[in-house]
């Protein structure tokens, strides 16, 4: 069993969630990860899940303003 890090995180970067938890292949770490965003209720907002330095899921953040090709 591998040990798993998830970190959710606020629009503003504010750390909502941050956990450990076992899980024996990546698949299932994502499951758990996801399971453990949805109790939390931070499924959509920003987080990640990683094992040992490696991004094993990632949804970024729904950042304000205009982020596409704006020089502003």
């Amino acid at each position: 069993m591998e040990q798993y890090t998830i970190t959710a995180f606020e629009n503003d970067g504010t750390i909502v969630l941050n956990d450990s938890f076992p899980a024996a292949s990546d698949d299932e770490a994502k499951a758990k990860g996801l399971a453990l965003l949805d109790e939390a209720g931070h499924l959509h907002k920003g987080a990640r899940i990683v094992r040992r330095g490696q991004l094993i899921y990632f949804e970024r953040c729904k950042l304000p303003g205009k982020l596409k090709g704006t020089a502003s």
